[in-house]
């Protein structure tokens, strides 16, 4: 079996304090089993400003290459969704991939540099095989963890233009968004069975990951752990097996007041494969995944 060109656009804050509280570690998750696993060839990492300020997204990520002592270069991208003068080395780097062969991007953080591709490359995009999104909702949805909410579909709010740029290219796009993974948890037990690996990749994890897991449940007590989001976007690849996989039309509208990636059955707006749940046993196996890839 071919092995499945890959690059991640994340804003990775696994172990980050940001603003007072620890900040989201799913992109770590995400990133270690592409790493891991041997179907997927990542070509490189690119870094965007989402979970944390970029300078702890740019370093945590070269932390978990270095960390496994993989050859994966890491690109600084996006600071801001605010554009800026000149060419960035994640959006050149992006370019430069797509330049020389087809693969897929897992965008698992604020769209600002893949919209930046699109600006700047569009000569690159028809190798694209797929792009994967984290965001997304079914018109009129708000996102409620429990009574609690609504929450923010955050990759999209980070950087609604942009967004915006990927709809009006014509991009062979995958959405995961919050519907998706706010029904699979990986729990402190969980943690605590990857600390049991005994090697440094665990115990980075299991130490990174507990204060994320202490705040996630404490603000949201009806959870038993935290929603590894980001890891639908590698899970998919692997495994489109898992998931149900709807064709949708995904456009910009309004909910409450604000922008909301909505993405309905009827063809008003951009074709998209919009993965609503799981298909069988695929819950499961996708927990399994994520907690199996950490070492």
């Amino acid at each position: 079996m071919s092995r499945i060109p890959l690059i991640i656009d994340t804003d990775v804050a696994l172990g980050a304090w940001h603003e007072g509280r620890p900040r989201d570690i799913d992109d770590g998750f995400a990133i270690v089993e592409a790493l891991n696993v041997d179907r997927i060839d990542l070509l490189g990492i690119t870094t965007v400003f989402g979970n944390a300020p970029h300078t702890d997204v740019f370093r945590i990520a070269n932390e978990l290459v270095e960390l496994k002592g993989a050859s994966v270069p890491v690109y600084a991208g996006a600071s801001s969704n605010q554009p800026g003068t000149g060419i960035l080395p994640a959006v050149q780097f992006l370019a430069d991939a797509l330049q020389q062969q087809r693969l897929d991007i897992a965008a698992i953080g604020p769209l600002t540099n893949i919209a930046q591709l699109v600006e700047h490359f569009p000569q690159v995009l028809g190798n694209i095989n797929s792009l994967i999104i984290v965001a997304g909702r079914t018109p009129g949805n708000r996102f409620f963890i429990g009574d609690t909410g609504p929450v923010r579909d955050f990759n999209f709010e980070n950087d609604v233009p942009a967004m915006a740029t990927l709809l009006g290219a014509d991009l062979p796009l995958v959405l995961a968004g919050f519907e998706l993974t706010s029904t699979v948890e990986v729990t402190e037990t969980d943690l605590a069975t990857i600390r049991t690996r005994n090697n440094p990749t665990a115990e980075y994890f299991y130490k990174n990951s507990l204060d994320w897991v202490h705040h996630w449940t404490t603000t949201f007590p009806q959870d038993g752990g935290f929603h590894p989001w980001d890891s639908a976007a590698i899970s998919y690849l692997l495994h489109p097996e898992y998931f149900v996989a709807e064709q949708r039309y995904a456009c910009i509208d309004e909910l409450d007041g604000k922008p909301a990636l909505s993405c309905g059955p009827e063809s008003t707006g951009v074709p998209v494969t919009y993965l609503s749940g799981f298909r069988n046993d695929g819950k499961a196996n996708f927990v399994r995944d994520v907690v199996s890839t950490v070492y």
